[in-house]
């Protein structure tokens, strides 16, 4: 049976009938506490749902600023004359210039930009302030803004996305102190004046990569970008906020430490950049499941070969630093003829290691503390960090004694999954060894016939047939967005394809992917969404998957398809209207309309734009409003 057969087969009346808005969140709250009125259903629209205001009220001046800035930023370095001195670009660690402006644009472009401006101006008026019926009602928008700062109660984002949470502010930050904060040996709490030494001192290191210290060993170009981050972000602080992970029993908290907007991020994304030259040697690397469903699936296994996986406990607060630079330093020197010619000295790339990882400091509340051992938390260099550091374990310990049993090793950072042809003596072996590695500790499955690893149930047969289908956790609450969200029309439309298309390549057996399909259409139509329109994009959805589009004949790998992307001007050349997204303002194609008849033709012709896009940007979402990484400080008694 196909999807399309099966939608035939059910039954419309009873699904039709059955069909209702789902109401799910998880209570973390004592029995005792009783939640304000309207609560669950206003949390049950997820925290991806985006509210709708009332007038689109879009701010046309700054729209056409910045559209007009782009065209003239286009203009420029088109028409500048090339040096021969190419600069070095990395878009990841690039700061744009907020002082710098284009110089105006010839006669025939500033005309064009007029045209195009005065015709949009006309739609705007007869749309800004049309009224629309909001997506909330006035309950739940007076509900919405008590409970973003309720002195009880704190709204949180689930770990592995499996909904909202809600629980007692008291004990969020409890359990926040008392299974991280509050132990010495892995925070140290700073007063005021520690904070401001603790500062200067980053500051006065930090300098040290874009000043002169190393002014021979790191790029003019990343020097810059270290200078101007350090400028714009100066002292900032992270901020520590927890996760909850609701499918755990008893639920823990995972700590997070927001780092963007630091100074000492910034060190950490450069970090990030160099040490991933070094991943294609990490023999255990996988980049997704996807990735390792084509690699245990394209071959068959020996027969008896069984599948193990293994977890590690707390990979990064379990990490020594010492023992983490050291090993990444033993990558670096074993690397060291097979590295890049323009890859940074190593003691520079210790250097910053050291001071990124010895000196991450977080604001909770109002108070600042320090981390004192294992990987920097939040910090972009972290998980390449980390893969490395066990990865040496592996390369030369772990791989080479039992490369006999081991057919393959595979790892997603903290998570591991192998295939295992031995004796259960010998891999009690290799469970010894794989401990045998600093403080970091190992939680391991027996090796069997299936496995869970990652979003994929693996199974093998006892003649070495691997087959996989789509493993999700018990406490989703699959919280779709639903009709009335603020998003564009064609939003849940990619969504659908988005889920389909991972459950095709998860799913051997057909009749999985049926099945796990029919869930997926049930839950969308719990979400609200109506029938025809559900069965419609399913349909267009399992269609494109039945017929896919092959990639160009001359391209075999996909990254030649991405760098020739890359490379082609047509690309490249691209304008956008970044326009503030509400469902009741200028359509799309009536703003496509404008530019073609007022601007498109001039612009090729002068400018080389050869694609307009109106890139919208999403209205406030329900997550945004209540879940912070700031902690709302409740005000106490004198």
């Amino acid at each position: 049976m196909n999807v399309t057969q099966y939608y035939r087969s059910l039954d419309w009346e009873t699904i039709t009938t059955n069909a209702r808005m789902t109401h799910a969140l998880h209570n973390l709250c004592a029995s005792n506490i009783t939640l304000p009125p309207g609560t669950s259903r206003l949390l049950s629209l997820g925290l991806n749902f985006c509210i709708k205001a009332p007038y689109p009220n879009i701010n046309f001046k700054a729209m056409i600023d910045q559209f007009t800035h782009d065209v003239r930023n286009l203009n420029f370095w088109l028409n500048k004359e090339d040096d021969g001195n190419q600069r070095m670009y990395i878009p990841e660690l690039y700061i744009k210039s907020e002082e710098w402006d284009p110089p105006t644009a010839s006669a025939e472009i500033e005309a064009a930009i007029k045209r195009f401006a005065r015709a949009l101006r006309r739609e705007h008026q007869a749309y800004n302030h049309k009224w629309s019926r909001p997506n909330l009602t006035q309950q739940q928008r007076h509900l919405l803004m008590s409970l973003k700062n309720h002195p009880i109660l704190i709204i949180l984002a689930s770990d592995k996305n499996l909904g909202p949470v809600i629980m007692e502010r008291a004990v969020y930050i409890q359990r926040c102190l008392d299974d991280f904060l509050a132990k010495p040996a892995q925070y140290q709490r700073l007063n005021k004046q520690q904070v401001g030494s603790t500062s200067a001192h980053i500051s006065y290191r930090y300098a040290r990569f874009h000043g002169s210290t190393y002014s021979g060993s790191i790029p003019d170009e990343i020097q810059t970008y270290l200078y101007k981050n350090q400028q714009k972000h100066g002292d900032n602080v992270a901020r520590f906020r927890a996760s909850p992970k609701v499918h755990k029993n008893p639920w823990k908290l995972r700590p997070v430490i927001a780092k963007c907007g630091t100074t000492i991020e910034g060190l950490s994304k450069w970090l990030d950049y160099e040490l991933q030259k070094l991943r294609p040697n990490i023999p255990t690397y996988i980049k997704n499941s996807n990735e390792y469903h084509q690699k245990i699936t394209s071959r068959k296994w020996p027969a008896g070969t069984l599948l193990f996986t293994a977890d590690a406990t707390a990979m990064y607060d379990n990490i020594d630093i010492d023992h983490g630079i050291n090993s990444v330093k033993l990558w670096l020197d074993d690397l060291r003829d097979e590295l890049p010619t323009d890859f940074p000295p190593t003691d520079v790339i210790l250097d910053a290691l050291d001071l990124v990882m010895r000196n991450n400091v977080a604001r909770f509340g109002d108070c600042y503390f320090k981390q004192m051992c294992g990987t920097a938390m939040g910090t972009s260099v972290a998980v390449i960090y980390a893969g490395l550091y066990y990865a040496w374990h592996e390369k030369i310990k772990l791989l080479p004694t039992y490369n006999r049993f081991i057919l393959d090793l595979s790892r997603f950072v903290d998570d591991m999954c192998g295939l295992w042809l031995g004796s259960y003596s010998d891999f009690l072996d290799f469970q010894r060894d794989m401990n045998d590695y600093g403080k970091l500790r190992w939680t391991t499955e027996q090796p069997s016939n299936k496995v869970i690893f990652l979003d994929l149930e693996i199974m093998i047969s006892d003649d070495g047939v691997i087959s996989t289908k789509t493993y999700q956790k018990p406490q989703n609450l699959y919280l779709y967005i639903p009709p009335h969200s603020a998003h564009q029309k064609r939003m849940m439309a990619g969504i659908v394809y988005g889920e389909m298309k991972r459950y095709h390549w998860q799913c051997t057996d057909r009749r999985d992917y049926v099945e796990i399909v029919g869930k997926f259409f049930k839950r969308c139509r719990n979400r609200g969404w109506e029938l025809k329109h559900l069965k419609r994009i399913f349909l267009e959805a399992e269609h494109k998957l039945s017929n896919p589009k092959p990639l160009p004949t001359s391209i075999d790998d996909p990254q030649d398809l991405v760098e020739q992307l890359d490379n082609d001007p047509h690309t490249r050349d691209r304008l956008f209207l970044k326009v503030p997204f509400h469902p009741n303002y200028i359509p799309r194609h009536r703003i496509r309309e404008i530019y073609r008849q007022e601007c498109e033709d001039e612009l090729r012709q002068h400018v080389g734009i050869e694609r307009f896009t109106v890139a919208y940007s999403r209205p406030p979402n329900i997550g945004d409003i209540l879940t912070r990484s700031s902690l709302f400080e409740v005000r106490g008694e004198e």
